[in-house]
C-alpha cells in the first residue's frame, strides 16, 4: 500500500462504520489510490477532489516497486502467468528494471531528494490488460461495461512530436471506422523520471476553437478560448470566416522535442449535422452540429508505476454528453433560449405585460427548458442514428452500468469503484441510476488520471531553452487525404452474389472451376458453365471463427472475417455461423463434431508459440490425442507472423495446425494460409488472397452445393473455354486489393529518402557486403530499430517501360476499379508499384495478342527474364502499337508482380551522429538526417544489385521505419553487459549499438561524470566477416576500444580450415568470461547472423552455460536472424 495512503487509510481503519465489502476491497486492491476523504471531511459532493492522484510525478524508488508488484499480483490473479514461478520470474526482471532506471531527484509526496523509481518496459499483453483494468476502475465513466472490448495501439516507439501527431491521427481514422467505433487507447512512451513526458495540448482529438471578441461575446465553444489562443500564438493560422464549428488543430509535443501543429485530415473533419425528425426545418435554421466522437487525450493511465502522459482513447457518446451538456448547459453553447424560440415554445406565454423569456415565472421557464433540453437530446441521438455513427442512450447505458456492476458484486463480493456525482444520469430521476443509491467510493490502481502540468505551461517554461529565429513550430501535412469507397457489390461478398444472378442477364467472364466444367447450350447465344456436384455437404452445418493472439491484429482479422462470412450466406439455410468472434480457449470438446467448420487466425508470440488464449485448447488436443477419435470436423487457419524470426515463423498457426488434425480435424483449404508482419505491418493483402480461397468453400455451403450457373458468351470465352481456372474468377478481385493496400502503404507508411553514397563503391567484382548511407529528410528514427527500403524502378526503366506501352506516363491505371482518387499514373505504376525485373505472373493476356505465329511468340515471350524485356520485345514486333487496345495495356497491368521491400537493421545512431559526427550538418542546403545500412551483395539481390548497380548518385528510393524484433529487448539492457555474435551484414545493428554507446559516454564526459563506470558494462565482441567486410568495422572498433567500451574483440575471417566465429565461444577462456557475464552480472546475449549461425551460436551457448540459452536467459537472449 502506497504511503500516500496511510492517513486515509488509518481514519478508515479506525472508522466504526465500515463494512465487510470494504474489506474485500482491501483483500482485492494492493495499491489504492487517496479519493482525498477523510471520517471529518467527505469529497464526494466535488466534481474534483482536492488532492487526486496526477501524472507527471516523481515518486520513490519503494513506491513505484510497491505498484509494479501489485499490479503484477493483479496479472497472477488473474491467470495471466502459468505459475507461481513464472510470476516470480518477472516480478524479479520487473524490479531489477525498476532499480537499473532509477535516479536521484526530488520526490514530488515529500518534497524530498532521494532515490526515483525507474520505468519497466511491461509486455502488449501487461499494457492492454492495465489499460482495460484502468477503464473498469475509472470511477466518473459509466461506460466502463465495455472495458474488455478496448484494444491497444501501441505507440511507443514513437518518439517525436510528428510521429505522435501522424500516428494518432492514423490510428484514429482507423478506430473510428466510417461510425462504426472500436475502442482503442493510442500509447506513446512512458514518463522518464525527472521528465515530463510526451504530452498532448488538445483535451479532446477533435474539439472546436473558441474566439474570445473585444467586446467579451465569444465565437465557438467557450471551454476552447484559452487553449485557442495558445495554439494561434504557437503559430496556427485560423479560418479568415471564423465560425463556431471550426476545428482545432492537433497539437502534440514529444518529450525533448518542439511542439507539432497538425491539421486534421478531411475524414476526420466531417461534422454531424444535429436535425429532428419532427423539426427539420427549425433544426436546420439552428445550423447545430458536434464531432462524431470523443478522443480525450489529456488524461493519461497509471499502471504498476508506470506514468502514460500521453495515451489517447476513442469511443463513442452517449447522446446526453452533446444534448444535455456540450451544446445545452450555459457556459458552453447554451443553445436552449434557441431551441425554445425556433419552436416557439412561448406562444401564448406573454402576459400580463410579460414580453420576454426571461421575465417569465421559474416553473414556466424550467418547463419550457425541459422541453427544448428533451428534444435537442432526442435529435441529437436521431441524428447520429441518421449518420451511422456508434451512439448510446443515456437509459442503455445507465442499464448496463448497472447490470455490470451487480454481475460484478456477486462474483466478488463488492462493488465497482463509482463517484456518485459523474454516474448520476444529467436527467435525473427519470433514469433508474438516480436511485441506486451509494456505492463504495474508492480508486484502485491501475487508474485513469489527469497530469500535474498543463501542456501550455510545460512550452512556456520550455521554450526558453530553445534558440530560433523566428516562429518555431510548423504546421505539417501528415496524412494524404484518403476515402472509403463503399460499392454496392464489394469483394466480400461479390463470388455469390455472382451466383444468383438469372441466366437471361448480361454474360459474365468469370467462371470459377474448382469441379469440371461441361458446357450446355443456352438461348441468347450464350453458354451456360456447370459444376459436376462434388460430395453432398452437411445440412445445417455451423462456422466458428476463432482467434488466438497476444496482441491485436488477429482479432481485427478475425472481425473482418466474420462480416465476410456473415455477409457471404446470408438467407442461406444451409449454413449458420456462431454469435460471435471468439478466442481459441472457448473452444470445447463438444464442438469437434462433423457438422463444425472451424475458421481459426493465429498470431505467433515469444519463440513461436501459441499464445495464452490458445493455451487452454493446447491443453485440451494434447488429452484428447492421446485417444484419437474420427471427430471429421473441418477447419482452415490463416497464420499471421513475421519472417524476422526465421527459426518460429508462424510456429503458433503450425501449432494449432497439428492439434487440430491429432484430434480427428480435416484440413478445408490446404495447409496453413501464412501471412508475413514484416513485409505488410496489417496483412491485409495475404487474408484477402486466403479469403479467395474460402469464399469459394463456404459459398458452395450456402447454396447447399445446388447446380451453380455463370453465363458467359461465346465470343468472350472463345475456344480456349477449358484453361479458365479459379484465378480468372478470383484474381482481379485479388489484384484489386494488392493494389489498394500497396497505394495506401505508399501514401501513408513511406516517405522520399535519397541514395547518396555506398562504401566500398559498387562493382562487378564486390562480392561482400556494403555500407549504404541514405538522405530520409526531416525524418526521425530510434536507434536498433528497422528500415524497410522500397528499390523502386529507375527512371530510365520506366521510360523505357511507357514507351513500349505506347503510354502516356500521366495517363491513370484503373487498377482499383470505382475508386480514381486512388489509381496511380502510369508513371507512378510502373515506378513505385510493380517491379520491372521480375517476369509477368501469368501471362493470360497472351490470347489477346494477334500474331501471324501466336505459339512460337508465346514461347519467346515466356523465355524472357523480365517484364521490361517482354515488353520492348513486343514493341520491337510492333505488336502493341498495332494493338491500342486500353484493356489489353489493363490486363498486362494486372499481371505485373507488386514491387517488394527490402527489411534492414538500421546500421547508425542519429544521436551520435548529431552529437559526434565532425561531417553532420543541420538541416540546411537540402541536407537532412542520415542513416546507414548493411547491404549484404546478391548476385540477383533486387536492391543490392539491380537497383545499386543500375542508379547513378543520388538516387530517390521509399523507405519506412519499424522497430526491429530485438528494439525493446535490446533498448531495456541498453546498460547492462553485453555480448554480440555477429557475421557480414549482421554487423549493422551491432554497428548502431555500438554508437548509441559512445554518444552515451561523451555525454557523460561532458556533464562530467566519469566514463570509468563504462567498463563495467564492457562489450564482449565475437564477429565473423569476409575479408573485404573488415574495413567497414575499423573505423566504429577503434572508437568504441577508445572510449573503453569494448571488453574483448574477437574477429574470425573468411578461411580455409571452416572455423567459425561461434566456433570462439567454446573456448576455455572465452568459457569463464561468458559465464561470469551471463550468470552473475546478469548480461545480455545479442545474435545477429543467418539461420545456420543462430543454430550453431545457440549450441554453442549450451555449451557454455550447461543448458539451454534461451531457458537459462529467457529475454536476455536477443537473436535477429536474416
Amino acid at each position: 500500500m502506497s504511503p500516500l495512503l496511510s492517513n486515509n487509510l488509518s481514519d478508515c481503519a479506525r472508522c466504526p462504520f465500515q463494512t465487510p465489502e470494504f474489506h474485500k476491497v482491501r483483500e482485492n486492491h494492493t495499491t489504492l489510490a487517496s479519493t482525498g476523504c477523510t471520517k471529518e471531511f467527505c469529497q464526494a459532493g466535488r466534481a474534483i477532489h482536492t488532492d487526486e492522484p496526477r501524472i507527471g510525478e516523481n515518486r520513490s524508488i519503494h513506491v513505484v516497486e510497491q505498484e509494479a508488484e501489485g499490479f503484477l499480483q493483479e496479472l497472477y490473479n488473474e491467470n495471466f502467468f502459468k505459475n507461481r514461478d513464472e510470476y516470480e520470474v518477472r516480478l524479479k526482471h520487473v524490479q531489477a528494471d525498476i532499480r537499473n532506471n532509477a535516479v536521484e531527484g526530488l520526490i514530488r509526496q515529500d518534497k524530498t531528494h532521494g532515490l526515483i523509481g525507474g520505468n519497466w518496459t511491461q509486455t502488449p499483453r501487461e499494457l492492454e490488460f492495465g489499460l482495460r483494468r484502468a477503464w473498469r476502475n475509472a470511477r466518473k465513466c459509466i461506460m466502463r461495461s465495455h472495458c474488455e472490448e478496448l484494444e491497444l495501439c501501441d505507440l511507443r516507439s514513437v518518439t517525436s512530436s510528428a510521429g505522435m501527431a501522424r500516428d494518432l491521427i492514423r490510428g484514429i481514422s482507423k478506430a473510428y471506422n466510417s461510425g462504426i467505433i472500436k475502442p482503442t487507447a493510442f500509447v506513446f512512451p512512458p514518463r522518464m523520471p525527472m521528465k515530463r513526458g510526451p504530452m498532448i495540448w488538445n483535451s479532446q482529438v477533435l474539439a472546436f476553437a473558441g474566439y474570445e471578441s473585444e467586446d467579451g461575446s465569444i465565437i465557438g465553444d467557450p471551454m476552447s478560448v484559452q487553449l485557442t489562443k495558445e495554439i494561434i500564438d504557437l503559430g496556427w493560422e485560423p479560418p479568415e470566416q471564423r465560425g463556431r464549428w471550426d476545428l482545432l488543430p492537433l497539437v502534440t509535443m514529444a518529450d525533448g522535442d518542439l511542439p507539432v501543429i497538425a491539421e486534421l485530415p478531411s475524414n476526420l473533419r466531417k461534422l454531424v449535422e444535429i436535425r429532428h425528425p419532427q423539426y427539420n426545418a427549425e433544426f436546420e435554421g439552428l445550423d447545430l452540429k458536434w464531432v462524431p466522437f470523443p478522443a480525450l487525450t489529456r488524461l493519461g493511465f497509471d499502471i504498476g508505476g508506470v506514468q502514460y502522459t500521453a495515451a489517447p482513447f476513442i469511443g463513442w457518446f452517449m447522446d446526453a454528453e452533446i444534448g444535455v451538456r456540450d451544446l445545452a448547459d450555459s457556459f458552453r453553447y447554451n443553445v436552449l433560449p434557441d431551441i425554445i424560440d425556433a419552436l416557439d415554445l412561448t406562444r401564448g406565454r406573454f402576459v400580463q405585460g410579460v414580453d420576454s423569456f426571461e421575465d417569465l415565472p421559474e416553473y414556466e421557464r424550467l418547463a419550457m427548458l425541459s422541453r427544448a433540453q428533451s428534444e435537442l437530446n432526442y435529435a441529437v441521438h436521431w441524428s447520429y442514428l441518421q449518420a451511422k455513427v456508434n451512439m448510446t442512450d443515456t437509459l442503455t447505458a445507465s442499464m448496463k452500468w448497472c447490470h455490470y456492476d451487480d454481475e460484478f458484486e456477486k462474483r466478488n463480493g463488492y462493488r465497482l469503484p463509482a463517484d456518485p456525482y459523474w454516474l448520476a444520469p444529467p436527467q435525473g430521476s427519470i433514469v433508474p441510476l438516480w436511485h441506486r443509491g451509494g456505492a463504495p467510493n474508492y480508486q484502485p490502481k491501475p487508474m485513469i488520471c489527469k497530469h500535474v502540468e498543463d501542456p501550455t505551461k510545460a512550452w512556456a517554461r520550455e521554450k526558453q531553452d530553445w534558440s530560433f529565429p523566428s516562429k518555431p513550430l510548423r504546421s505539417v501535412a501528415l496524412l494524404a487525404e484518403h476515402k472509403h469507397t463503399k460499392v454496392k457489390v464489394s469483394s466480400d461478398d461479390w463470388r455469390l452474389s455472382m451466383l444468383r444472378k438469372a441466366v437471361s442477364q448480361k454474360p459474365r467472364k468469370q467462371i470459377p472451376s474448382r469441379a469440371p466444367l461441361i458446357a450446355q447450350p443456352q438461348q441468347y447465344g450464350a453458354i451456360v458453365y456447370t459444376r459436376e456436384p462434388i460430395e453432398t455437404a452437411p445440412t445445417n452445418t455451423s462456422i466458428a471463427i476463432l482467434y488466438c493472439s497476444a496482441g491485436t491484429i488477429a482479432k481485427k482479422l478475425a472481425n473482418k472475417l466474420y462480416e465476410r462470412v456473415a455477409t457471404l450466406i446470408k438467407g442461406s439455410s444451409a449454413v449458420a455461423l456462431c454469435p460471435s468472434v471468439e478466442t481459441l480457449d472457448t473452444l470445447e470438446v463438444s464442438d469437434l463434431t462433423g457438422d463444425k467448420i472451424l475458421l481459426v487466425v493465429v498470431s505467433s508470440t515469444g519463440q513461436g508459440d501459441i499464445p495464452a488464449n490458445g493455451s487452454e485448447f493446447s491443453d485440451m488436443c494434447s488429452k484428447l490425442s492421446s485417444s484419437p477419435e474420427a471427430r471429421g470436423f473441418r477447419y482452415a487457419i490463416f497464420g499471421n507472423g513475421d519472417s524476422r524470426y526465421v527459426t518460429t515463423y508462424n510456429g503458433a498457426a503450425t501449432k494449432v495446425d497439428e492439434h487440430l488434425r491429432q484430434v480427428g480435424g480435416i484440413r478445408l483449404a490446404g495447409e496453413v494460409f501464412t501471412a508475413d508482419t514484416a513485409v505488410q505491418t496489417f496483412p491485409l493483402t495475404a487474408f484477402s488472397s486466403w479469403w479467395d480461397k474460402l469464399q469459394i468453400i463456404i459459398s458452395d455451403l450456402a447454396t447447399n452445393r445446388l447446380e451453380k450457373q455463370i453465363v458467359c458468351s461465346v465470343e468472350e470465352c472463345g475456344s480456349d473455354s477449358d484453361t479458365l481456372s479459379e484465378s480468372s474468377m478470383n484474381g482481379c478481385m485479388g489484384d484489386t486489393e494488392r493494389y489498394r493496400n500497396h497505394g495506401q502503404q505508399l501514401r501513408w507508411d513511406f516517405q522520399e529518402a535519397t541514395l547518396i553514397a555506398t562504401r566500398p563503391e559498387v562493382d562487378e567484382d564486390h562480392q561482400g557486403s556494403l555500407l549504404v548511407t541514405l538522405d530520409v529528410g526531416n525524418t526521425s528514427y530510434e536507434d536498433l530499430s528497422c528500415i524497410q527500403v522500397l528499390p523502386v524502378n529507375s527512371p530510365s526503366k520506366v521510360l523505357r517501360a511507357l514507351d513500349a506501352l505506347c503510354v502516356d506516363g500521366c495517363t491513370k491505371v484503373d487498377v482499383i476499379p470505382s475508386s480514381s482518387g486512388e489509381n496511380p499514373t502510369y508513371e507512378t505504376f510502373l515506378s513505385e508499384y510493380v517491379d520491372l525485373e521480375l517476369p509477368f505472373r501469368e501471362f493470360r493476356w497472351l490470347r489477346a495478342i494477334k500474331h501471324t505465329s501466336a505459339t512460337s511468340l508465346a514461347e519467346e515471350i515466356r523465355s524472357k527474364s523480365s517484364m521490361l524485356d517482354v515488353l520492348e520485345f513486343l514493341h520491337g514486333k510492333s505488336t502493341l502499337a498495332y494493338v491500342r487496345d486500353a484493356s489489353l495495356r489493363h490486363e498486362m497491368c494486372m499481371d505485373m508482380p507488386l514491387l517488394q521491400t527490402r527489411n534492414f537493421s538500421v546500421a547508425s545512431s542519429l544521436s551520435y551522429l548529431k552529437a559526434c559526427d565532425p561531417s553532420w550538418r543541420p538541416h540546411q542546403d537540402g541536407d537532412g538526417n542520415k542513416v546507414d545500412i548493411m547491404v549484404k551483395v546478391h548476385p540477383v539481390g533486387r536492391f543490392s544489385n539491380a537497383f545499386l548497380r543500375d542508379c547513378s548518385m543520388p538516387a530517390s528510393l521509399k523507405v519506412h521505419f519499424m522497430d526491429s524484433i530485438s528494439s525493446d529487448q535490446l533498448r531495456d539492457h541498453r546498460l547492462s553487459p553485453l555480448i554480440i555474435v555477429a557475421t557480414g551484414a549482421g554487423f549493422g545493428p551491432v554497428r548502431c549499438l555500438l554508437q548509441h554507446r559512445i554518444y552515451i559516454a561523451q555525454n557523460e564526459l561532458t556533464a562530467g561524470s566519469s566514463v570509468t563506470a563504462q567498463r563495467t558494462y564492457g562489450i564482449s565482441l565475437f564477429l565473423g566477416f569476409k575479408c573485404s567486410d573488415i574495413a567497414l568495422t575499423k573505423e566504429i572498433l577503434d572508437e568504441a576500444a577508445k572510449w573503453k567500451l569494448v571488453h574483448s574483440l574477437c574477429i574470425v575471417p573468411s578461411n580455409a580450415e571452416k572455423v567459425r566465429v561461434y566456433d570462439k565461444l567454446k573456448a576455455e577462456d572465452a568459457k569463464k568470461e561468458l559465464r561470469a557475464k551471463l550468470l552473475e552480472q546478469n548480461g545480455v546475449v545479442f545474435v545477429c547472423t543467418n539461420p545456420s549461425g543462430a543454430k550453431a551460436t545457440k549450441a554453442a551457448f549450451a555449451d557454455v552455460l550447461g543448458g539451454s540459452v534461451v531457458r537459462l536467459l529467457g529475454g536476455r537472449y536477443v537473436e535477429e536472424v536474416f
